[in-house]
């Protein structure tokens, strides 16, 4: 597969901006921030010998293990009512295996999905603590494994080599710049296959859409999904009412053509995802 270069992925990332614009977040459910009118991605270069460093993003989980809270509204759990999810017990049919678990900073949890033979789409607080502005705070310890099924590790696992994220994330934790790239030393997608993606700038309200991952409330490395509609949609957000735990962060949610229309980020009374802009959508083929 092609490689660009960094020139060549910044040219491209300017250009898209002459478009139409475009583990989860337990804490609570976030407020939709005002919209930029731009992505504005920057790199980070891994340190593959780094094995301790800052804290993960507040947003980022480890395993629980608890009862997922079944009362409604804005909860740590965001499980919204009774828990709708279904474990995937299949996991090396497509599209599970292009579906990732990601282990970082020493024990927390994310999902991601594979977008190139060696590209991963995820949530910003996956790479990044956020709201720091400091090119200290990225991950560390990356580790991702292609369609995980407990202890079993179908495909292996690759370590990172590149990380980007958007600047508004880095500065100030904008829930609207909420995704993040981990660029990986294998080529594992040529095995597993990979997701597309596409970026929309029309209501998504009513698309049925897929939400699967690996949340923190099931047992280690266990995929979990549910399948509902998109409830409301914002410039660059969508929101659902899927149920989610921490770990699912960075999670697919993608349509019945496996195509990838938002990044998991957020719990709360509705769920949450970054949508994926033509903006956005442009600078992930650039770098993919």
């Amino acid at each position: 597969m092609k490689k660009h270069n960094v020139a060549l992925l910044v040219g491209a990332a300017v250009m898209a901006l002459t478009s139409s614009l475009g583990g989860a977040a337990t804490a609570s459910e976030s407020t939709p921030q005002t919209a930029a009118a731009e992505v504005q991605p920057v790199s980070h270069t891994v340190d593959r010998s780094q094995v301790s460093g800052s804290a993960a993003s507040p947003l980022a989980d480890r395993y629980t293990i608890a009862a997922p809270s079944k009362n409604g509204g804005a909860s740590t759990d965001s499980v919204i009512g009774a828990d709708g999810r279904v474990r995937i017990t299949n996991t090396t049919a497509a599209p599970n295996r292009s579906i990732v678990q990601i282990e970082f900073n020493g024990g927390y949890i994310c999902s991601g999905a594979l977008i190139s033979d060696d590209t991963v789409l995820t949530a910003g607080h996956c790479v990044h603590e956020g709201g720091t502005g400091s090119e200290a705070d990225y991950s560390w310890g990356v580790k991702v494994a292609p369609g995980r099924n407990g202890s079993t590790d179908p495909y292996g696992t690759c370590g990172a080599t590149k990380i980007y994220t958007d600047q508004r994330w880095i500065d100030s934790a904008n829930t609207n710049a909420d995704w993040g790239v981990i660029k990986l030393d294998c080529s594992i997608g040529n095995t597993t296959g990979w997701l597309n993606y596409t970026g929309t700038t029309a209501s998504l309200n009513g698309t049925n859409v897929t939400v699967r991952g690996y949340p923190g409330d099931k047992a280690f490395g266990t995929m979990w999904s549910m399948t509902g509609p998109i409830e409301s949609t914002t410039t660059e957000k969508v929101y659902y009412k899927m149920d989610t735990f921490g770990g699912q962060s960075g999670a697919p949610v993608y349509n019945s053509s496996n195509t990838i229309m938002a990044i998991h980020t957020n719990g709360g009374s509705s769920n949450s995802g970054t949508r994926i802009t033509p903006t956005l959508a442009n600078y992930l083929t650039s770098v993919k």
